[in-house]
């Protein structure tokens, strides 16, 4: 997965359903804004938020997902969660890479929207309790907005805006990655797939799977 092991890794779950250029050039700009060595991209095989499941199989979503990261050398894949089927939680990823990469800090990835209501996830606090967050800037969930929005404690632990994970104030463990805002969505992809243009909005080699694999039409 991850050889040899790095100081410190990003860790980005999700549907990726389908991925797109959103979950990219952000990302990685964020990973060069808080100095993350590597990225671990991890879609999920089953999501705990969405019952109903992805639209496209893993098979699918994985797919894509090792197409849009080629170009990016400090990306990774990991199949971790779509072998294991399932659902799998957040934090049972977390402890795996943690017991698999001990001499790495591990930093998980999130979208300034999932942060809005993170403290509904399962263990979550073992989550901020154990692990530094990098917030990913998501439209209309703008630093201001989750200020106002987020509990007590998740916002006791936000850290100042320009605060970077090497001098981090005594009690931050959430940090904004700075990135331009992400305003596309893989909801708005499958929407507009059928009869609309993509350019720009996922990378091309996914654009031709997806639509060689005839995906989301039922969408």
């Amino acid at each position: 997965m991850l050889e040899p092991e790095v100081s410190r890794l990003g860790v980005y779950g999700g549907s990726f359903d389908p991925i797109h250029c959103g979950h990219l050039e952000p990302v990685e700009s964020v990973r060069r804004t808080l100095g993350l060595d590597r990225v671990l991209f991890v879609p999920a095989f089953a999501p705990p938020h969405k019952p109903s499941g992805p639209s496209a199989s893993s098979h699918h979503r994985f797919a894509m997902a090792a197409l849009a990261l080629e170009p990016y050398e400090h990306f990774v894949l990991s199949d971790f969660e779509v072998a294991r089927g399932g659902t799998t939680y957040t934090v049972e990823t977390l402890r795996h890479l943690r017991a698999r990469l001990p001499r790495t800090e591990i930093v998980l990835m999130l979208g300034s929207d999932t942060l809005a209501t993170f403290d509904t996830w399962r263990s979550w606090r073992e989550i901020v309790d154990g692990y530094r967050l990098a917030i990913i800037y998501r439209e209309p969930f703008d630093r201001a907005h989750l200020q106002q929005s987020l509990s007590p404690e998740l916002a006791a632990r936000l850290a100042p805006e320009e605060a970077n994970l090497d001098e981090a104030p005594e009690g931050a463990t959430i940090f904004w990655g700075g990135n331009a805002p992400v305003t596309i969505s893989s909801t708005w992809i499958r929407k507009t797939l059928p009869a609309g243009n993509l350019s720009g909005k996922v990378p091309l080699p996914v654009e031709s799977y997806l639509r060689k694999q005839n995906l989301y039409r039922q969408d």
